[in-house]
């Protein structure tokens, strides 16, 4: 259905896009930084050479419009914004993609308009707060709410919108007409295994995981390593370490692919080899398609954490960063790409994400859908992040037929 050079046209898209990177190992993309603007002002010339009008909005998203009948729309996209020395697939491959499905359609007149979004700041990486775009485009974030998320320097999100050139006073003119859009699809590398080791080109995706993350601040008093007793010492690692172990065995209790738990930061200090460590600062991300899942891993590794902070004589303390609701795709929406997919001949898998997508907080306010494409050994946030060509163009073809068949 799209032409034999779709493949090659992504491959040599994202390759150019991979050099707008602020490192030279991986991919480095950070909200409203110069390889942010370098690598909208591509898209933009994309979009345009596709045939799509474009514009930007105050959240530093960039919106590709391809005008059809009535004042409907179907968006598709994702986000051009990256982890530091992450790869060249995440989130920048669905606005390629969705790309490519606007200039399918761009000599013909859908029943509705096709809008195709490069999200800004879905990771989070940079500010901590994550999901900017998508969350101005529902119409969930106030301006006064970017001064409270602020980088390593102590720059605020406002500050650095305003350094770039954005307006964020604005940043409600941003939000959709959301009883004019008929729905929302992202094409996505799956970011894990399954699709890879199945041999499969395509993943449907059913629901996206929820998920709670914490700050843990375990507080004991450094003492001499050789002259301190054993019963006399307060460890804040002895502390921490039952609350680890825990993590690891609370989820894998549950046997399911779809319950994770992960301590991703152990800070210890004084951190030297004579000295027995008075604090450990200590990060936890727990994720489930059940919310009630995921809530009991998490009692179930704070009991352990308070239990083990008594028996060290600890002081304990933790703040909840996120929390996230498990969402569901939307069913008339998967529907139609199951059919779609039948149409094309492509072999598939219908399975659950278990990482935050753009599509997260749009599923929550309108029907949304996800396909996933495989990630080579399962590999994501890193430099050997990759996935190919042709997988993006079968994706591509799914949708542009289940598009076409909508029309008919």
């Amino acid at each position: 259905m799209s032409d034999m050079n779709t493949a090659e046209r992504i491959r040599q898209e994202l390759s150019a896009l991979a050099k707008f990177s602020a490192t030279e190992k991986g991919v480095t993309r950070l909200p409203f930084t110069k390889e942010a603007a370098a690598a909208l002002n591509y898209l933009d010339k994309l979009m345009q050479e596709a045939g799509l009008t474009t514009y930007p909005d105050a959240s530093g998203a960039l919106h590709g419009l391809l005008q059809g009948k009535g004042s409907q729309r179907f968006v598709i996209g994702s986000h051009y914004d990256s982890v530091v020395e992450g790869g060249a697939y995440d989130g920048i491959a669905g606005v390629v993609c969705g790309i490519e499905i606007a200039r399918h359609f761009a000599p013909q007149e859908l029943p509705f308009s096709l809008e195709i979004v490069a999200f800004n700041d879905e990771e989070g990486v940079r500010f901590g707060g994550g999901f900017l775009s998508s969350k101005a485009l529902l119409g969930e974030l106030q301006p006064e709410e970017l001064q409270n998320y602020r980088d390593t320097k102590g720059i605020s999100c406002y500050e650095a919108m305003q350094e770039a050139g954005y307006a964020p006073e604005r940043l409600s003119e941003a939000a959709w007409d959301k009883d004019k859009i008929v729905g929302f699809l992202e094409i996505h590398i799956e970011q894990g295994a399954r699709l890879y080791k199945e041999h499969l080109p395509l993943g449907l995706v059913t629901g996206i995981v929820g998920m709670r993350r914490f700050d843990i601040q375990l507080t004991g008093r450094a003492d001499h390593a050789g002259t301190t007793p054993m019963t006399l010492r307060a460890d804040a690692l002895a502390g921490a370490a039952p609350f680890i172990l825990m993590a690891q065995r609370a989820a894998r209790e549950r046997k399911s692919p779809n319950v994770v738990a992960t301590v991703g930061v152990c800070e210890v200090k004084p951190g030297t080899v004579n000295t027995v460590p008075a604090s450990v600062h200590l990060t936890l991300d727990v994720r489930s398609l059940r919310a009630e899942t995921r809530d009991a891993v998490v009692a179930e590794c704070f009991n352990v954490l308070e239990e083990s902070a008594t028996d060290n004589g600890l002081r304990v303390s933790w703040q909840e960063k996120l929390s996230v609701a498990p969402v569901n795709m939307d069913e008339g929406l998967r529907e139609r790409l199951r059919q779609a997919i039948h149409e094309e001949n492509v072999s598939y898998m219908e399975l659950a994400s278990g990482a935050g997508h753009d599509a997260l907080p749009i599923a929550r306010k309108l029907p949304a859908a996800m396909l996933f494409v495989p990630s080579k050994d399962g590999r994501s946030h890193c430099p050997e992040e990759s996935s190919r060509p042709e997988d993006f163009s079968r994706a591509v073809d799914v949708v542009i037929r289940m598009l076409e068949d909508w029309s008919n």
